[in-house]
């Protein structure tokens, strides 16, 4: 089993935050993946000879910061073509280990959902995540914002990105609608439909007279995809996973379809000890566009969006998520 493209490796369980909407309910408690794990993965889901994409996860993957040095070491050994990338909070980020991941050429992704007082209510310690910010910027070092849309956080999103479009560090912002799994399963933090409808004219708005006022651009992804999705004339999978090409693996080397469902038996495809793992592909056989979608007219853009999101919001795979819907739509009237 060596077809994989994607590969997201949990370096721990623990987390130096509790954000309230954690899917993977990560805090102080928590197991540790070991360099054993880590090279066994690296070793066993991919080959010599292909570029496969590897991100560091977590919990907080920089409470492993001697690990990903190790791993990073080896790797380069047996596995030289892998392109790393890591998910940080930013708390624990400084210079001598944006040095290491720089020389290493290891992607930077932050989270961070909005300006301070936004921000520390699902997520908190703001002061640190700037902090990452500037040091990013003093750096040079390009870095992609993943904001988790919530209630909170939708309507004040046009003054965020006036506030990222000052950073230059700051390249693409991913817009990662609440998942309901996790510490978000009790809490009611979705935004509505009609929230989305109201926000997203606003925040391209603002994108656009942000870019006519520095370089490179700011991107938001979602917004991006539009525009080079829309000369495609056949359907694609959403995602390498809806394809049965990427895999989660969790500090233990449980191997999971996804990152975001990681902990759930009907997605577990096995274990790195085990000889035999579930077939991926068969596994992901319904994460294929939704039946509802197929004569949608933004289906080739949005391809049915994120099947993991429409498995946490109605329990199944083949029946659409109404707010990943509502953002995709709108981006799609809106960029029209």
């Amino acid at each position: 089993m060596s077809d994989f493209g994607f590969i997201v490796l949990s370096l721990t369980g623990r987390c130096n935050l509790a954000c309230a909407y954690c899917y993977a309910q990560a805090g102080p408690g928590g197991g540790d993946m070991d360099l054993e794990t880590g090279l066994k993965a690296l070793k066993r889901l991919t080959r010599p000879d292909k570029a496969v994409t590897v991100e560091l996860a977590g919990g907080e993957p920089l409470l492993q910061f001697e690990l990903i040095k190790e791993l990073l070491t080896e790797a380069k050994k047996v596995r030289p073509m892998l392109r790393f990338a890591l998910q940080t909070n930013g708390l624990l980020l400084d210079q001598e280990k944006l040095t290491f991941l720089r020389q290493n050429r290891v992607g930077l992704g932050l989270s961070l959902d909005g300006l301070p007082q936004i921000n520390d209510l699902t997520r908190g310690n703001s002061r640190a995540v700037l902090k990452a910010l500037d040091l990013l910027d003093q750096n040079k070092v390009g870095v992609n914002i993943t904001v988790v849309l919530t209630r909170y956080n939708l309507a004040e999103m046009p003054k965020f990105l006036l506030f990222l479009g000052s950073r230059p560090s700051v390249r693409v912002i991913n817009l990662d609608l609440v998942r309901p799994l996790g510490r978000a399963e009790s809490t009611d933090l979705k935004p509505m439909s009609e929230d989305i409808y109201q926000a997203v004219p606003k925040m391209l708005s603002t994108l656009d007279f942000v870019n006519q006022r520095r370089w490179p651009p700011l991107k938001i992804r979602e917004a991006d995809q539009n525009l080079r999705r829309a000369c495609l004339k056949e359907q694609r999978p959403y995602c390498m996973a809806a394809e049965g090409r990427a895999v989660a693996v969790d500090p233990a080397g449980d191997l999971y379809l996804c990152a975001s469902l990681a902990g759930r038996k009907e997605y577990r495809l096995g274990n790195l000890d085990d000889q035999n793992l579930l077939d991926p592909v068969e596994m992901s056989q319904d994460w294929c566009l939704p039946p509802e979608c197929r004569k949608c007219e933004v289906r080739l853009i949005c391809r049915g969006g994120c099947p993991s999101r429409r498995i946490a919001y109605n329990g199944r795979p083949d029946m659409k998520s109404r707010l990943d819907c509502a953002l995709r739509r709108t981006i799609f009237k809106e960029s029209s």
